[in-house]
């Protein structure tokens, strides 16, 4: 989403193991110093990355807080505040980690073991309301801190994210606040850090400072002295910022890279990098409305396979990529579209009105007077039930709003009624104490980009595993589909099984063989991800792992 849930975007041509070629700037100059100017369209909700997955929130956040790790440019996971990767335990449940000495927090108080241990226990209890980057932490049984530098992580089981766990953030115990008050914590929009930069400036609606943190554990970084993150929702205002050179770095510009590298005639240029988002359809496999979030119902109309596979048919994929979203964005069929875990699954569901009208047919469905298709004998839908579905998506984005549109008059063409509905992100990607319809199961079909990083498994077990479907008992699952197949569980849990890449990948190109097969979801398309970068910037690095700021400590400017 520019999940974002998140609004991000893939290079032509696939990927070539973790991540294809990405555009790298020239060596900085030895001059440091300077202001640089960050234009973003919209503001992120706050900083502390186990609230929020929103992707904006990462291209801000990156430049102040870090973790323990960060992967590179080539899909490798390298040491941050860790002094290296951890150690494993010859049964792989034991591993030790070993943080850099002499490390600060933003403030001047000392960084130890312990940050790592209190992580643990916030982002862990059932109360403080984190929902991100938390895959695995159930699995930890205890973290003992023999000194001030060393943290033995005790897990109940071999967990095979352990490298990016605490990759997103390390968490200040003196400078946070008890973890069932998290939700509240002055720390969400003012952390104190161990990353290059610092909050200082927070105008909501308008902009977003960072001065150079004095402690940052780089000797002679960053070499900037101060970023700020401007809040322009227009895509004209934005471009017009980077144009006249009062902006140096543009998130997410909205023009192909040779319009945009034209307009800007060398103040700037567009760098591209295979994008991680990947916009597909979800189907809720249950009844909505009826205060029941668990599998136990049918959906009337999506309940029968036949209708889903049908709508997967009346999808024109080919006008969409290419003439709709102007070629910018690349097919996908999966999930696993990329990086180290991709797989190649030929779409199952072509385009073919013939076949889709056919199948609705076959389901019991007949043309309506008006051309919309009504019950006749269908599945679980009483005779004289209208085909009217919603489709769910999120507000700001446009080119979700340019997808919806285009969806709904193929949908149409079959006799298939789609009524777009889109909704703040805050209530689409909800909790299931807020009532967010995906939580609940409220909804019929929900249209949005979402990605994997390095390290996907928690987020596939989250996502597909019978186990996960959102409930009071188990506010957390992210199944919102309610999909129940022994076959995917015992994929995903021989994923979990193994740290041997091959195998995993093998697992998972199982999962996404039965996704498409049972028609659980209906992937599209794959963006790339785009950054305007001014002529005078230098030193910085794009990468699919990475957002706008992940090597912000490298940047250097030459204006």
């Amino acid at each position: 989403m520019k999940l974002k849930v998140l609004t991000l975007f893939i290079l032509l041509g696939l990927m070539v193991g973790a991540c294809g070629q990405v555009p790298v700037a020239s060596d900085p100059a030895e001059s440091g110093g300077g202001t640089v100017v960050l234009v973003i369209p919209e503001e992120p909700a706050g900083l502390n990355r186990y609230l929020a997955d929103a992707a904006i929130v990462y291209q801000v956040s990156d430049a102040s807080v870090i973790g323990l790790t960060t992967p590179n440019e080539k899909g490798e996971y390298t040491p941050r505040l860790a002094a290296e990767l951890p150690t494993v335990s010859e049964d792989q449940r034991t591993v030790t980690w070993k943080l850099r000495e002499g490390l600060l927090w933003s403030d001047g108080e000392p960084m130890t073991s312990d940050d790592i241990k209190f992580t643990w226990e916030a982002v862990s209890n059932p109360n403080s309301g984190a929902f991100n980057q938390t895959a695995g932490f159930e699995l930890i049984e205890d973290i003992e801190t023999p000194d001030d530098l060393t943290a033995i992580v005790h897990y109940s089981e071999p967990y095979v994210g352990y490298l990016g766990q605490f990759s997103a953030a390390l968490l200040p115990r003196h400078a946070t606040g008890n973890p069932e008050e998290m939700t509240t914590w002055d720390y969400n929009m003012n952390p104190v850090v161990g990353g290059p930069f610092v909050v200082t400036d927070w105008r909501s609606g308008e902009s977003i400072t960072m001065e150079r943190n004095e402690n940052y554990y780089e000797e002679g970084k960053p070499y900037l002295d101060r970023l700020v993150f401007r809040i322009i929702p227009e895509a004209a205002s934005q471009t017009a910022l980077m144009k006249q050179g009062e902006a140096h770095v543009h998130l997410w510009p909205g023009e192909d890279k040779v319009d945009y590298d034209a307009i800007m005639e060398g103040t700037a240029a567009q760098q591209l990098v295979p994008g991680i988002w990947n916009m597909a359809i979800d189907f809720n496999l249950s009844r909505p409305g009826d205060d029941d979030p668990s599998a136990s119902e049918p959906h009337p109309i999506l309940g029968d396979l036949r209708v889903r596979q049908a709508i997967s048919h009346a999808i024109d994929y080919d006008t969409l990529i290419n003439d709709v979203m102007n070629g910018q964005v690349q097919p996908s069929t999966s999930p696993f579209a990329y990086g180290w875990y991709q797989c190649d699954v030929p779409r199952l569901y072509n385009f073919d009105v013939e076949k889709a009208s056919q199948l609705l047919t076959e389901a019991g469905w007949v043309e309506g007077p008006d051309g919309i298709r009504v019950a006749e004998g269908a599945l679980y839908a009483e005779d004289g039930t209208r085909l009217s579905l919603e489709l769910q998506g999120y507000t700001a984005f446009e080119p979700l709003e340019r997808t919806e549109q285009f969806i709904v008059e193929n949908l149409k063409a079959v006799g298939i009624e789609a009524n777009i509905q889109n909704y703040d992100f805050s209530i689409i990607f909800g909790s299931f104490a807020d009532g967010a319809p995906a939580k609940l199961g409220d909804f019929d079909m929900l249209i949005y980009d979402r990605g994997y990083y390095l390290e996907p498994h928690g987020d596939v077990v989250d996502s597909y595993h019978s186990a996960s479907i959102p409930s009071a008992d188990n506010p957390d699952g992210d199944n919102s589909f309610r999909w129940v197949n022994p076959e995917a569980d015992a994929a995903i849990e021989a994923a979990g099984s193994t740290f041997d890449q091959a195998e995993r990948r093998e697992a998972y190109c199982e999962l996404a063989r039965l996704i498409q097969e049972d028609a659980v979801q209906n992937y599209i398309y794959l963006f790339q991800d785009g950054y305007g970068f001014s002529s005078n910037l230098e030193g910085y690095t794009v990468s699919t792992w990475g957002s706008m700021t992940w090597d912000v400590q490298n940047w250097k400017y030459k204006g």
